[in-house]
């Protein structure tokens, strides 16, 4: 940091005029650095998808029967409902839409009957539970995040 300082430092001093930008290899840095925060934070919440998906299992297995709420899982089978943390998503949260089982056509979400809240959202009926992150935004998969994992 100091070096750099006072190459500007000199430059400025000896008439060069101009504005100073990263280099390049520390723009890549921060790309790649970004890039790579990006999928762990993807890689986080499929992991959370996962670990919601086994512990509807548990519940679904125990107490024979499925939850109104997601939520109801607390704190018996999780101890909290996970952080879904997807900046293109919107900002850091752990709340849960629950919608009708309306939304679920062919087995899977209908994206045009969905908010796209930025939340986990969770929807079931007779024959499936379906936990989902309620956003349009593709994932670096391509695909929409609502249709990620998450079928259960």
């Amino acid at each position: 940091m100091r070096k750099l300082i006072l190459t500007a430092s000199v430059l400025f001093a000896a008439g060069c005029a101009g504005t100073f930008t990263k280099d390049e290899a520390a723009a890549d840095f921060d790309q790649e650095t970004s890039a790579n925060e990006a999928r762990v934070k993807e890689d986080r919440t499929r992991s959370s998808l996962a670990q919601l998906e086994a512990r509807m299992a548990d519940y679904t297995k125990t107490e024979k029967k499925i939850p109104a709420r997601l939520d109801q899982l607390v704190p018996k089978y999780i101890a909290d409902v996970p952080a879904l943390d997807l900046p293109v998503c919107g900002r850091e949260t752990n709340k849960v839409e629950t919608y009708p089982p309306e939304i679920l056509r062919d087995g899977q979400v209908d994206g045009s009957r969905i908010r796209g809240t930025g939340r986990w959202g969770y929807v079931y009926n007779d024959y499936q539970i379906v936990i989902f992150v309620d956003c349009f935004k593709p994932s670096l998969r391509g695909v929409p995040w609502y249709q990620e994992r998450g079928v259960y």
